[in-house]
C-alpha cells in the first residue's frame, strides 16, 4: 500500500458473523496489523483486494449471506480505516463468484469469476464493469458449452482488458489455461488456450512493458 505495508484479503471462521466472512487485513510495513470482517450467517469469501486512488479498498468476493442466489459475486468498498462505504452483489439464482477486481481508468471497477446463472454452458467466465458507485454499467458472459471461468483481469494499456482463467469448451483436453483480450467494452478480440491432456489453469495474470502480458496458473 502507499504508506509500504500489505492490504489482504481472504476468509475466517475464527470472528465475524459465522459460516466464513470477508476478512480484511491491513498491516504496516512491519507487518503489525488490523483486521475487519463482512458478512452475514453464511458463507461469505474475500477473494481480491486493491487499494483505491481514493487511498480505501476495494474488494471482490462472493456471498452467500446477500444477494439474489446460492452465492453472488460480492464488491466491497471501504475507506483507508477499513469502514464500509458500500457493498454491491451481481448474479442470478444460481452460483456465481468473482475472483478478481482491480479498479480503472474512470475511478470504476472490473471484476472477473465465472456465473452459473447466465451464458451458454455449465458455467461462464463472467466479466461485470461498474461505475465508481459499483453499480453495474455492463456485464459479458465468454464461453462454451463446457465449463469456463476467469480468475485474473487488468486493464491493460489500450483502455480494454486481459484475462485469464480456465476453459473446458476448447484447447487441447481438459481444462486448458485460457488467456482473453477485450476491449474497452468487454467485447472479445481473440483468445488462446494453453495446456495438454490434463487439467491446466491460468490464476494470474499482467501486462508486460514490452506490451505482451505473463501468465501464471
Amino acid at each position: 500500500t502507499s504508506d509500504g505495508g500489505y492490504i489482504i484479503t481472504g476468509e475466517t471462521i475464527s470472528y465475524g458473523n459465522g459460516g466464513g466472512d470477508v476478512w480484511l487485513i491491513k498491516t504496516d510495513d512491519d507487518g503489525n496489523s488490523s483486521s475487519w470482517t463482512f458478512g452475514g450467517s453464511e458463507s461469505d469469501y474475500g477473494y481480491s483486494v486493491q487499494q483505491t486512488s481514493d487511498d480505501g479498498y476495494i474488494i471482490g468476493g462472493s456471498t452467500s449471506s446477500y444477494g439474489n442466489g446460492d452465492k453472488d459475486v460480492w464488491l466491497i468498498k471501504t475507506n483507508s480505516s477499513g469502514v464500509l462505504i458500500w457493498s454491491k452483489t451481481f448474479g442470478g439464482s444460481e452460483n456465481d463468484r468473482g475472483y478478481s477486481v482491480r479498479q480503472t481508468s474512470d475511478a470504476g471497477y472490473i471484476i472477473t469469476g465465472e456465473t452459473y446463472s447466465y451464458g451458454s454452458g455449465s458455467e461462464d467466465l463472467w466479466l461485470v464493469k461498474t461505475n465508481f458507485r459499483g453499480d453495474s454499467t455492463w456485464t459479458k458472459t465468454i464461453g462454451g458449452s463446457e465449463s469456463d471461468g476467469g480468475r485474473s483481469v487488468q486493464p491493460t494499456e489500450d483502455g480494454g482488458y486481459i484475462i485469464t482463467g480456465y476453459t473446458e469448451s476448447s484447447g487441447n483436453g481438459g481444462s486448458d489455461s485460457w488467456l482473453i483480450k477485450t476491449d474497452a467494452n468487454g467485447d472479445t478480440l481473440w483468445t488462446q488456450a494453453f495446456g495438454g491432456s490434463e487439467n491446466d489453469r491460468g490464476n494470474s495474470v499482467q501486462q508486460t512493458d514490452d506490451g505482451g502480458y505473463i501468465i501464471a496458473g
